[in-house]
């Protein structure tokens, strides 16, 4: 399995359609199970639930295995059923993409659990967690350079305090700081921005991971372990897009959480 999390308009669902558009060919029988179907894709079985006939993503999910698709898509997983035969189709030989309401990607693991998914099969059906956002991108054409101010240098720092030197240098991200501002011209209406952009967080199931969810579950064990996998949290992933002008620092606070 392949979930991604977060709040309603955070592009959950374009994600989706873009793996499955990634995935799409001759050879591999696709099917999803949409509420609403959102994207018409050719080459793809699409379904979408109709819970006034008693069609729903557990009674749909029943259905869509006796088919043998290769790639499912639930549009959403809202109940213990629906999470149960989710986990169930992963480990019968099926890619199950699909979506969860958490804040964050270590947040999948205790979802899933209150959702009564049994722990033992986790390590064995999900392969990567993934929260996302987005944000305003700042246009390329009015935007402007300059020095961070001491309040935002602070803010940048406490970010990514727990950023290795690593992976700071591989963003090359150095003192003194300096950020971009929205200024609008006649390319954004005058709004400073033109378009959006994804800022995102990734857990993966590794050996760490797993004996996390066997032993001693929580969620703040998990963040740790992402720590060790390399991965950037959403505000570290929003702070490097910040630094490289790609968005503004007030655009992400509104965004994320330390």
């Amino acid at each position: 399995m392949f979930l991604i999390t977060g709040p309603t308009g955070s592009g959950k669902t374009t994600t989706l359609y873009a793996l499955l558009q990634i995935l799409n060919n001759d050879d591999v029988n696709m099917v999803t199970l949409e509420d609403p179907v959102e994207y018409t894709i050719e080459g793809i079985n699409q379904s979408q639930v109709l819970p006034e006939i008693g069609y729903t993503f557990s009674k749909g999910l029943r259905h869509i295995v006796r088919q043998d698709p290769d790639v499912i898509m639930v549009g959403e997983i809202r109940d213990t059923e629906t999470a149960e035969l989710a986990v169930h189709s992963a480990l019968t030989g099926h890619l199950v993409l699909s979506t969860l309401h958490t804040n964050n990607a270590a947040g999948v693991i205790p979802r899933l659990v209150d959702l009564n998914v049994q722990k033992f099969l986790l390590p064995s059906s999900l392969n990567l967690m993934m929260a996302q956002r987005l944000v305003r991108k700042l246009c390329p054409h009015c935007k402007k350079e300059r020095l961070a101010d001491v309040q935002e240098t602070h803010f940048i720092d406490e970010s990514l305090a727990e950023m290795s030197k690593d992976i700071k240098d591989k963003f090359k991200i150095l003192k003194p700081y300096k950020v971009f501002d929205s200024v609008g011209c006649s390319e954004c209406n005058n709004r400073g921005f033109k378009g959006r952009v994804g800022i995102f967080e990734v857990l993966s199931m590794d050996k760490d991971v797993e004996n996390i969810i066997l032993t001693d579950m929580s969620e703040t064990k998990l963040k740790m372990t992402m720590r060790k996998q390399g991965m950037l949290s959403l505000r570290e992933d929003a702070v490097v897009k910040v630094l490289n002008g790609v968005t503004s620092l007030t655009e992400i606070m509104n965004e994320t959480e330390l």
